[in-house]
């Protein structure tokens, strides 16, 4: 597994598809990032993947 990974999302605020970076090295399983269309606070959450190369991330609201 690479140090950092890309990997698709939907925004669960506007629907829109994106793509973020994931630091697969980092102890962070937690972050927040906007929206890079509707600018919208998103709460990602890295989650373990077990044996696959290409890591889980859940993207919800900031807030709930």
């Amino acid at each position: 597994m690479r140090p950092v990974e890309f990997v698709g999302f939907a925004c669960p605020w506007c629907g829109e598809p994106g793509e973020i970076t994931v630091d697969m090295v980092s102890n962070d399983r937690e972050w927040v990032e906007d929206c890079a269309v509707c600018c919208a606070p998103i709460v990602f959450r890295r989650e373990d993947a077990g044996d696959e190369e290409i890591p889980r991330v859940a993207a919800q609201r900031e807030g709930e």
